[in-house]
């Protein structure tokens, strides 16, 4: 049986990165050549050492490091202007350096891929949902609590800094819902992560209680026990609630042009 692991690249790149510049900080506005080398030759060299434990600890047949698209957002912002406005921009020097840490991946045998309309985000959640719907074994190596959601459909997600599967009694026990109702749940208590502000006067508590009350919103608002003051606010902000629904669900259905061949882990070169 295959077991394919799916890695989010900037998640595991730009955490990387950031060990490396730290000592350095902060960083004049003109970097000596010396040091922005000896940053991205020692991110590189960790970056490689990385993949190579996780294939070991992972135990992969087959692996893809799947990095952003240059226009991956935008379907999202025109949807909705304040999606990740409050984003930081990625290091100059980092982001100088990304084709050759991605061949440098490429070499190591790990495949990678992007396209420029799609998010990693979703090209994985994509590969996950087609890799489960034949049987096979897939992990996500992501901190990103974005992907959360799929745990309810058989995926395995991995943090390769904490070293250890996340599980979906970690999920209720961190959100109060089920993986599954995080979407909904980030939909009204908001996401600060991606810079979603949520329904006005709910909170994580009340969302909480909420949610407890059905497996959807639609299930919670027919409860006999929804409160009377909380189902108001909701209604009268269910196009905004689906607005950031239809932002933060993941997309799974993308005609992506991989196959399970494509992405068998090689020894490096």
């Amino acid at each position: 049986m295959a077991r394919v692991i799916l890695l989010d690249a900037l998640n595991l790149i730009r955490r990387l990165y950031a060990v490396q510049e730290r000592p350095y900080l902060p960083l004049a506005e003109e970097v000596a050549e010396g040091t922005r080398q000896q940053i991205i030759s020692n991110t590189q060299q960790m970056l490689l050492q990385t993949l190579s434990r996780l294939r070991q600890e992972l135990q992969a047949t087959h692996a893809l490091m799947v990095f952003d698209g240059d226009n991956s957002s935008q379907w999202r912002q025109k949807l909705c202007a304040l999606y990740k406005a409050n984003r930081k921009p990625m290091p100059s020097i980092l982001a100088a350096a990304l084709p050759d840490l991605l061949t440098a991946t490429e070499l190591s045998g790990v495949k990678c891929f992007h396209q420029a309309e799609y998010e990693a985000d979703d090209v994985i959640a994509t590969i996950a949902t087609k890799i489960r719907q034949h049987q096979q074994d897939v992990v996500i190596v992501s901190t990103d609590k974005g992907y959360l959601p799929l745990l309810g459909q058989g995926v395995e997600i991995y943090d390769p800094f904490a070293r250890h599967y996340v599980s979906r009694e970690q999920v209720k026990e961190k959100f109060g819902v089920q993986p599954e109702q995080l979407v909904s749940w980030w939909s009204l208590v908001g996401d600060s992560t991606n810079n979603i502000p949520g329904v006005n006067g709910v909170g994580p508590k009340g969302a909480e209680e909420f949610m407890a009350l059905g497996r959807s919103l639609n299930d919670a608002l027919q409860h006999p026990d929804c409160p009377k003051k909380l189902k108001l606010k909701i209604t009268e902000q269910k196009q905004d609630i689906i607005l950031y629904t239809q932002i933060l669900t993941l997309q799974t259905q993308l005609e992506l042009g991989l196959n399970l061949q494509d992405i068998r882990l090689t020894e490096s070169s």
